[in-house]
């Protein structure tokens, strides 16, 4: 293999194809994952974990199994939705985010699809002013306060996603002293311009929400048995002790009902065009309403539970002809919000495709140099759970052994280019296997895929070559 010259590093490696069609074996298993909602810790998640298992033995490999772990989970209550509501001074409701997302087209019969919430938010009913905090980044609470002398305790925070964690967000809000929190998607951030919203066009539409894990967590893994296995013999924490828990609730809106909670701010006027999206209002801050609507404040009702639950990743082996005790290891999740069309069943068929071919290979005599182990990936959406409880299972076996980790999640989510995100020693690696791929991009034709990414993302301000990105955090990786 070419990375068999590089030994005793840990690398993580992720690559993302973003030019070019799946096969037509990868968009059967793309389509076979993602037919029903499969959220951790459901049966639905734990019968297609059956299924790769079955798979990846008919494969051939030498070894799959199944490893499972206990670990705190998080989901709305069924006969409590959550929603969030402006009230009046008598408390009457005057309008509620009962605006629900849009059916994607053929999934209009499924049941079983999770209402957009936060997953770890704390219970409760707060009321309160409202604040507008832009990002919710630290820079914007302390600009709130420092300079404008606008403080959020006691009140209601509005933030919009993007730029930094939402966990974040939640975190700077609660040290902030919000009693709660509302995330919401801009138009600004979210929405192409000229593109229609869904599914008119591809734009995200005025009712989806962002579902999302919102712990701080910073690689703990289940936040009962931090460092440790969530194995039975584990010891765990009161669930009121979890290591990253948030204390205020929290929950994700749309913009169109994001715009009927701002539209009528009062207090000081947006700063400047950084604290201003898409929305057609004047993004005022608050604290509070203005005009006729003075009287009126945010409630949130959000019952959101955690609770325990058994999750499985699915373990697959190919024993090294050469270096048997050498591991290079690719994993991808599996479980998602609802479908998981691009995130992350695009990644799972490609694992899939990979660990067929290696088991076609297997049977005709061929073996790896090194271990090659495969990983499907439980609950990697509620904070990367999964396979942390693994990598927590197995640190000192991997410490010694593993050579090399490559995820893959979202792998196709265009097609303009190629994407790669890696540690600095598999850069050469990238850019030599590249230029021996031909480029499948019109206009490229005899032409390598380097060629074609150099192209379309060179890496201008540190070198001419295509760019790659470092890592950051958010994936099992």
């Amino acid at each position: 293999m070419v990375l068999c010259n590089i030994k005793y590093y840990y690398f993580s490696f992720e690559i993302t194809q973003v030019c070019s069609p799946l096969s037509i074996n990868q968009l059967f298993f793309c389509s076979n994952f993602s037919r029903v909602p499969h959220l951790a810790g459901t049966e639905e998640n734990f019968l297609l974990a059956k299924q790769i298992q079955a798979q990846w033995k008919e494969y051939g490999l030498d070894k799959v199994e199944l490893a499972s772990y206990d670990i705190l989970l998080s989901y709305p209550n069924e006969a409590e939705p959550n929603y969030i509501s402006i009230i009046d001074e008598h408390g009457t409701e005057l309008f509620n985010t009962s605006l629900r997302e849009p059916d994607p087209l053929g999934y209009e019969n499924i049941t079983n699809v999770v209402p957009p919430y936060n997953a770890y938010s704390a219970p409760g009913t707060p009321e309160g002013e409202p604040v507008y905090v832009n990002y919710g980044r630290i820079e914007d609470f302390h600009y709130l306060e420092r300079v404008l002398n606008i403080s959020v305790k006691g009140k209601i925070a509005i933030a919009r996603y993007g730029k930094i964690f939402r966990g974040n967000k939640v975190k700077n809000a609660e040290n902030a002293g919000a009693i709660g929190i509302v995330l919401y998607s801009d138009p600004a951030d979210y929405c192409a311009p000229g593109v229609q919203p869904y599914p008119e066009g591809w734009n995200l539409p005025g009712g989806g929400a962002q579902r999302g894990n919102v712990l701080n967590l910073n690689g703990a893994g289940d936040p009962l048995t931090p460092g440790y296995p969530a194995k039975e013999y584990a010891y765990r924490s009161a669930v009121k002790d979890g290591v990253g828990l948030p204390k205020i609730p929290v929950h994700p809106i749309g913009y169109s009902n994001a715009e009927m909670l701002l539209k009528n701010l009062g207090g000081t006027p947006a700063p400047d065009n950084t604290w201003k999206g898409g929305l057609n209002i004047s993004y005022n801050i608050g604290p509070g309403y203005s005009g006729s609507h003075t009287k009126e404040k945010v409630r949130m009702r959000i019952q959101t539970y955690n609770e325990i639950r058994r999750v499985y990743n699915v373990i697959g082996t190919i024993r090294g002809a050469v270096e048997p005790d050498r591991y290079v290891i690719l994993g991808g999740h599996r479980d998602s919000w609802v479908f998981g069309g691009i995130d992350p069943q695009s990644g799972a068929a490609v694992v899939n495709e990979i660990v067929r071919s290696a088991g076609k290979l297997k049977k005709t005599g061929w073996r790896p140099r090194r271990t090659m182990i495969f990983a499907s990936w439980d609950a990697e959406e509620f904070g990367l759970l999964g396979s942390t409880e693994w990598a927590e299972e197995n640190v000192k076996i991997l410490e010694k052994r593993a050579v090399a980790y490559i995820n893959a999640d979202s792998s196709v989510e265009g097609n303009y280019t190629l994407r790669v995100d890696c540690t600095p020693l598999l850069y050469q690696l990238a850019y030599r296997l590249t230029k021996r791929i031909s480029s499948p991009d019109e206009g490229f034709e005899g032409k390598s895929l380097y060629e074609s990414w150099h192209l379309k993302d060179n890496w201008t301000e540190y070198k001419d070559s295509p760019r790659i990105n470092k890592l950051g955090s958010g994936n099992d990786f």
